[in-house]
């Protein structure tokens, strides 16, 4: 009787979906520095509240 031979497919290595994580925390500290640059016109026209825009851009880079 042959034996029974298990192999994983490479798609099983990768993560499920999405970007690697150091591209995804790259997007978000350039997100986060945008935001830090905007006029606060932009920011009443955006309709954001600053308070959270400052909550925002103090999380570190890890943090969703």
């Amino acid at each position: 009787m042959p034996a029974l031979i298990l192999t994983r497919s490479p798609a099983a290595d990768r993560p499920a979906s999405g970007p690697p994580l150091p591209r995804l925390w790259l997007d978000r500290l350039r997100t986060r520095r945008m935001l830090a640059a905007l006029h606060p016109d932009q920011l009443r026209d955006a309709g954001l509240d600053p308070w959270r825009l400052r909550a925002e851009i103090r999380k570190p880079f890890w943090r969703a």
